[in-house]
């Protein structure tokens, strides 16, 4: 999801269109449309965050079809699930807002995916506990989101976000494969991995290193809220001839604040960050200028297939970011898809709203307006979106299994999952 004066929200809509193995929002990032200031600098080096007990806080998380999901007290309250999403300030929805009795006042906006504009409020909480770190007396935004965000299936929906407060106090280290945030009082952190360290800037409120893709060089946020590996402005693209240098393609949907808006998929040769490359990176793009990544001053957002092939440790006071490889490092991004998208309905499960052709599943013959019930002996019915979707994004060969209604009459289909680019 990716809100901001500098973000994008995929916001909802009657007949919105979901991801499933295919599409999404390509990023998650939220912030008000005031950039940082050395004003916010002052106040956030006041003492209104501390470790409660010890150096550090080790705190468990979730990974949801790539989001990070940590729990969350606020105001001795909870605790609730928000996303630690790197390109967002801390947020959120008037459901949490109004279980805590927060009263929201004046008035804001951000800005989506596809350059549109959604309204904010704003309230104040007097604390906000995750794990053992504590910020007090915090401004923060108040959204509605989309049912597909905040469904969690059976578990309590998502509450909000949390990002930039925590990277602005805080060294924040993020182990995909240990499920941990670590945070240190930035004044107090030392780091003594064996990672390399990258130079960490910031537009407005998001993180950004440089990098290069094909070897050329520019500037892209770091967003754990976005779901697929790289997403490259328009302009970027048409200035290097990369869709010209790269003519195997898939045209996809993409969401944003006013709805679906058509992307580009395929294939770099190389992705590098300091001294690491991702070989053949899978990348998105808007098909049109004006769409895609509101920000003007950044070149591309780095997402959750790349970003979960390091262990991540951001120093926002020495502004460096430190990229030490997982376990999942060299893995292919962009594998495997179900190529179809739907949308949740009531009582039933996912209704289909799209099938590209050449994909699992057109070769399997679903069909638009098919109900999906099941998978994999699964009810579709208590199933949130990230849950369908992680099921959809298995490695190329995954076999899935599915139950779906069509006229009234149920059938089963088995879906062959594959790389939608070679």
């Amino acid at each position: 999801m990716k809100l901001a004066a500098g973000g994008s929200m995929c916001r909802h809509l009657r007949n919105l269109i979901i991801a499933t193995g295919l599409l999404g929002c390509p990023a998650s990032t939220f912030a008000t449309e005031r950039p940082a200031t050395d004003t916010d600098k002052a106040e956030i080096s006041s003492a209104d965050f501390r470790i409660i007990s010890g150096s550090a806080a080790v705190v468990p998380v979730s990974i949801e079809a790539g989001a990070i999901i940590v729990d969350v007290s606020i105001n001795g309250r909870g605790p609730f699930p928000l996303m630690f999403d790197t390109g967002a300030q801390d947020a959120l929805t008037p459901e949490t807002a109004a279980a805590l009795g927060l009263r929201t006042e004046g008035s804001g906006t951000a800005r989506d995916s596809g350059g549109d504009r959604v309204a904010i409020t704003f309230t104040r909480v007097g604390s906000i506990r995750v794990g053992g770190a504590e910020m007090t007396d915090q401004p923060v935004a108040v959204l509605g989101l989309p049912k597909y965000l905040t469904d969690r299936g059976s578990r309590p929906p998502l509450a909000g976000f949390i990002g930039y407060e925590l990277l602005a106090r805080f060294a924040v280290r993020l182990d995909y494969d240990a499920k941990t945030l670590t945070l240190t009082p930035g004044q107090n952190f030392h780091y003594d991995g064996k990672g390399e360290r990258v130079p960490l800037a910031f537009t407005g409120r998001t993180p950004v290193v440089p990098a290069a893709a094909d070897g050329t060089s520019g500037r892209f946020v770091v967003d754990t809220g976005s779901i697929g590996a790289l997403t490259l402005r328009r302009e970027f693209v048409e200035a290097h001839d990369l869709e010209a240098r790269h003519p195997v393609t898939v045209r996809i949907k993409s969401l944003g604040a006013a709805g679906p808006f058509e992307a580009i998929l395929l294939r770099l040769d190389r992705f590098d960050i300091g001294d690491s490359r991702i070989e053949r990176p899978a990348t998105r793009f808007p098909s049109i200028r004006g769409e895609g990544l509101p920000f003007t001053d950044v070149d591309g957002s780095i997402g959750y297939e790349i970003l979960r092939q390091f262990v991540l440790t951001f120093d926002d006071s020495r502004r460096g970011l430190w990229f030490e490889h997982s376990g999942a490092f060299g893995a292919r991004t962009g594998q495997g898809s179900a190529g179809f998208q739907a949308i949740k309905t009531t009582g039933s499960g996912f209704s289909v709203t799209t099938v590209v052709p050449n994909t699992a599943a057109a070769d399997a013959g679903m069909q638009v307006g098919d109900v999906i019930t099941e998978v994999d002996g699964l009810p579709a019915v208590s199933m949130s979106v990230s849950e369908l979707a992680a099921l959809m994004r298995r490695p190329a060969g995954t076999s899935v299994q599915l139950n779906i209604v069509r006229g009234g009459v149920a059938r089963p289909a088995t879906l062959t999952l594959k790389d939608l680019l070679p």
